[in-house]
């Protein structure tokens, strides 16, 4: 009843700042773009790439919107996100994206994915790219196993494209030498920044105007509070934008002040 009281009063139709939020919706700043134009140049060269970045930084979403703008009778779009499993498990996931019946042999499932996948790229025409999201908890058994996978016709062929996407901490697994082969590999690397002072006041102005809202709901110093204590990670600005809201709410207030954002960060 509370959300619905809040939603009336500032006369939004939802709530700007939940994670449910189309694809189609998903804002392009720029640092977003950045990120998504390394993906799709990842996609078109056919290789391995690594996305890092700060936990919130929008890496899932960047992995929502290269999803969407792939082209579904070319690519062939595979979202792995369990990734604190053994290599059986790994197989697993990945027979089922493919469509394929999972065996009990590690061996036997490898051989089958590779098949799909030359089948995909040489009969359908289909290139299949395979997006494993929290890859900072890969073990380092499964991220060998990745490099063998990308091996066709004795290394000849690029007929899978990888883009491992985890935190930061997965760059510290890279200075393994029993990972140099897929280190090697890696033909792009992208890091996702935090949002500039600039693009904090574009995201939460859109996501307020996205709601249904047509007037400014957040003062500048506001937003610039919020930008400050999020250090411009999109969740941590989400987190402090909608508490904030709702400070305004139970004051009454027509807009969301810089007090109401203070009396959030200081609790």
């Amino acid at each position: 009843m509370i959300i619905k009281e809040m939603l009336s009063y500032y006369n939004l139709e939802k709530p700007p700042f939940t994670k449910e939020i189309k694809t189609a919706d998903l804002q392009r700043l720029p640092t977003t773009e950045k990120a998504i134009n390394s993906a799709r140049l990842l996609v078109e060269t056919k290789g391995i790439g690594v996305m890092t970045g700060k936990s919130g930084t929008g890496k899932s979403c960047i992995l929502r919107m290269l999803k969407n703008d792939l082209n579904p009778g070319l690519y062939k779009v595979m979202y792995l996100w369990h990734t604190s499993i053994g290599i059986l498990e790994f197989y697993t996931h990945l027979c089922a994206e493919l469509g394929l019946e999972p065996r009990l042999r590690r061996a036997v499932m490898f051989r089958m994915i590779h098949e799909r996948i030359l089948s995909l790229n040489k009969s359908h025409h289909i290139h299949p790219v395979l997006l494993i999201d929290e890859a900072h908890l890969l073990n380092n058994d499964i991220l060998k196993e990745i490099r063998l996978l990308t091996n066709f016709e004795i290394d000849s062929v690029n007929a899978l494209t990888v883009l491992l996407c985890g935190q930061e901490n997965l760059n510290m697994k890279f200075g393994l030498s029993t990972l140099e082969p897929l280190v090697n590999s890696i033909t792009v690397n992208i890091h996702v920044e935090s949002l500039k002072k600039e693009e904090s006041f574009s995201y939460i102005e859109q996501r307020v105007a996205c709601a249904g809202s047509s007037t400014a709901l957040f003062t500048k110093n506001a937003i610039t509070f919020i930008h400050e204590a999020s250090g411009g990670i999109i969740r941590n600005i989400n987190t402090i934008a909608n508490g904030s809201l709702f400070k305004a709410f139970y004051s009454k207030s027509s807009q969301v002040e810089a007090e109401h954002v203070k009396a959030v960060i200081q609790r």
